[in-house]
């Protein structure tokens, strides 16, 4: 900030005539509106000091009334006096505003309001200073303590939207807060600053990509807002906060919708834009569908390909009112993610109330996932959640390759963060780490899907295609004429644009005046706007969730299937659907383990077979107990029950915080198990190994853990002492042209591991195996 005198010498350059100076201590309201509107028609902007005596009410009550008037008497008379400071050429007149408040209004010269701001915060300063220092000379021994006055400031600028009271009201509110301790100095330039940004629309958009983790493929970007470079308002943190304060969150929200979208002229059609809203916004006028249906199309873009991520900095009070209002965004194709789910006010409640389209898990969960039980179990909570509802996951933060890894490996739909690419001006592609690590996935399956949910693009049927400016008449004349198709598939060339009904149309049209009214007008002006459209890679199982998801009216609609190149393929009934799913789900239930529920041998074998079929070098490790029969005859089928459920839980532990998202863990039957991997083999032993031999002591009697054994008789009837139960790991790592070729290795490698004493593993590494 300038100096003093540095700030002399720049007014003595921008002085004004002597006449418009004008001083008093009771000016009434009226003069104070008509100096002010002088000046402001004159496009000179007013500083407001505001002046208050800290602890009047207490001298009084302290001093008594005499000597209180006194104090008010001195305080006036001294900043009456104050002319050499304040008569520098722009001080309009003091004005007593009743009691101990006093407001002076300044005169600045044309220049900006922040360096006006600046100015007045140093007079606001020297003028308490010189005050001060008159006042508490003159009432030396009056008073047991130095009198003290509260100060604060602001600017008028004319404005055509308010009226001037109303212009006074509020420069008066915000120089009296910041004098209260309510606002500080560097809060209200923050809120000017934010003022002019706006007004000059000094705001940028920065694109961030989020991928499709299935597809590898981005499918759309989240429009991140940049401030004046060099300027507090640069970064977005704390942006809206301070925009809803100073009740400017309307404004800025609108231009920072305006621009993000403006900013995605010939962008892809597949290519969806998030664009942040606040809550509050559905309360602001412009917030419309028309108006937003009338920016979206301004540049060549669809409502569908643009979702609203509500941002819940406070809580939502009334859903109902609240998901009312949105629904209108919704019925014209409008998308709605919820941001930040696991923070803040956000909740499951919120997303149950609002069934958005996305949810976005914060970030705070998202980092160093992949070390924290907590978070992953925390994430599995969201990721059941939304699929239940037919909601997609998107995870936000992804930072490190390993922390991919874990989200696909959990069914994260969608990906953001550092790790797959920054923000930019420019809508960029994918790093190139990303790229690899995404081409990997896309390769693998989760492990509870090998071989159980098949792509939807098997299921489709055969579509019948109706042109969008079609007349409606030809639609009521098709289903006329085939009494077994009941959808139609509206297109814009191939690709489809929305979706007709049988039902639908006859409902339309046995209104008395429906084919009067619609006969003869587009087939586009009722068809659904809004289908479910699906790529034909996508897995049938997450298609069930979103089509079971919808609205109830629409619940058996057709879902639409499209190729890469987004051109209708055919369609799916809901019936055919279910059955599918149903038929998989129970051949999943006879393949699994009854008591595990673990995948069975059917799945292990189809595991291993992909993995040969593609030439993927991995590791198979079959696990055993050691004595385990023993310890079944001794303590009985319920117990050896709860040994078979423990070290099921140990492997699938060890191979969730050890091993790979591709790795896979089945169960054989009985004390045999098979783990499938792609990590260290070594590390993931260590860890079967130790927590095994650290946990199945709790599964003995005090007395046989003591021991060390238990008494049993081997199979000629003999007595035996057994040793409390091991694990055996064998361990077969290489590439295998067949199945049949890992289990003569294996069996080979079990033999040498069941010869140890104790818990331990055997490796045998195979370089090649060839079909002979």
């Amino acid at each position: 900030m300038r100096s003093q005198q540095s700030w002399m010498n720049w007014l003595q350059e921008h002085k004004i005539p002597d006449e418009h100076r004008f001083y008093s201590a009771t000016t009434s309201g009226s003069e104070v509106f008509e100096q002010v509107e002088l000046n402001l028609q004159r496009r000179r902007s007013i500083g407001i000091i505001f002046l208050d005596i800290v602890g009047l009410t207490h001298i009084e009550q302290h001093y008594g009334a005499p000597v209180a008037r006194r104090v008010l008497k001195t305080v006036t008379r001294s900043i009456l006096q104050a002319r050499p400071l304040l008569s520098v050429g722009r001080t309009l007149f003091v004005h007593n505003v009743g009691g101990d408040d006093f407001v002076l209004y300044y005169s600045l010269p044309s220049v900006g309001t922040l360096q006006g701001l600046d100015f007045l915060e140093c007079l606001a300063e020297d003028l308490c200073t010189q005050v001060l220092s008159s006042v508490n000379r003159q009432l030396q021994g009056v008073l047991q303590e130095p009198l003290d006055l509260h100060r604060g400031w602001s600017i008028l600028l004319a404005s055509s939207e308010l009226s001037l009271e109303t212009l006074i009201y509020k420069g008066l509110k915000e120089a009296r807060q910041m004098a209260k301790g309510n606002e500080d100095a560097k809060w209200t330039r923050q809120v000017w600053e934010l003022r002019e940004a706006i007004k000059e629309e000094r705001f940028s958009i920065h694109y961030q990509p989020l991928v499709d983790m299935a597809s590898g493929k981005i499918m759309g970007y989240e429009a991140l807002s940049r401030g004046p470079s060099e300027s507090s308002l640069q970064w977005s943190q704390g942006l809206a906060d301070l925009a809803e304060k100073s009740n400017l969150l309307f404004p800025l929200e609108r231009l920072l919708r305006q621009k993000a979208v403006q900013g995605t002229v010939n962008w892809p059609k597949d290519v969806r834009l998030f664009v942040n809203i606040s809550p509050q916004v559905i309360q602001d006028p412009d917030f419309t569908p028309e108006n937003l249906l009338q920016l979206v199309h301004s540049v060549g873009r669809d409502p569908g390909q643009i979702v609203f991520e509500i941002t819940e900095r406070q809580s939502i009070d009334d859903f109902r009112s609240f998901d009312k209002k949105l629904e209108r965004f919704r019925n014209v194709g409008f998308q709605v993610a919820v941001d930040d789910a696991g923070a803040g006010y956000s909740s499951l409640q919120s997303i149950a109330e609002i069934i958005p389209d996305y949810i976005k898990i914060d970030m705070s969960l998202i980092h160093h996932i992949d070390t924290s039980v907590i978070k992953q179990a925390m994430a599995e909570i969201f990721v059941s959640f939304a699929k239940r509802l037919g909601i997609q996951i998107i995870a936000e933060g992804i930072e490190t390759e390993a922390e991919l890894r874990w989200l696909h490996r959990l069914g994260v739909d969608i990906g953001q963060g550092y790790f797959l690419g920054r923000p930019s001006p420019e809508k960029k592609a994918l790093t190139g780490e990303a790229q690899r690590v995404l081409g990997e996935l896309k390769q693998q399956k989760p492990a509870d899907e090998m071989g159980t949910m098949m792509p939807v693009g098997e299921l489709v049927e055969a579509f019948h295609g109706l042109a969008q400016n079609a007349p409606t008449h030809q639609a009521l004349d098709f289903f006329q004429t085939n009494s077994n198709a009941f959808s139609l598939v509206i297109v814009d060339g191939m690709r489809p644009v929305g979706l007709l009904m049988r039902d639908k149309l006859y409902g339309q049209m046995v209104n008395k005046y429906g084919l009067a009214l619609y006969g003869q007008r587009p087939v586009s002006l009722i068809m659904d706007r809004n289908p479910l459209i699906v790529d034909t890679a996508m897995r049938i199982d997450r298609v069930a969730h979103l089509a079971t998801a919808r609205q109830m009216q629409r619940l058996y609609d057709h879902i639409i299937v499209v190729n890469e190149e987004k051109v209708c393929v055919g369609v799916v009934s809901v019936r055919a659907l279910l059955d599918q799913m149903t038929g998989l789900q129970i051949e999943r239930a006879l393949g699994a383990n009854p008591l595990t529920g673990m995948p069975g041998n059917l799945q292990i074998k189809e595991d291993m077979e992909r993995r040969c079929e593609a030439g993927q070098a991995f590791t198979v490790i079959y696990a055993d107990l050691d004595h385990f029969k023993a310890f079944n005859d001794y303590y009985g089928f319920e117990q050896g029950d709860q040994a078979i459920k423990l070290t099921a839980q140990i492997l699938s532990t060890a191979v969730q915080n050890q091993g790979c998202p591709d790795d896979f863990v089945g169960h054989i039957g009985g004390d045999d198990w098979i783990i499938v991997t792609t990590s260290s083999y070594q590390e993931l032993c260590d860890r079967i190994v130790c927590e095994f031999d650290r946990r199945i002591g709790e599964l003995y009697l005090e007395r046989d853990r003591q021991a060390g054994y238990i008494d049993g008789r081997d199979r000629q009837g003999n007595p035996c002492r057994y040793p409390v139960m091991s694990i055996s790991l064998s361990v077969v790592t290489g590439r295998f042209a067949h199945v049949s070729q890992i289990g003569e290795v294996a069996a080979r490698v079990k033999k040498r591991a069941k010869q140890q004493p104790g818990s331990g593993y055997v490796v045998e590494e195979v370089k090649v195996l060839t079909l002979s």
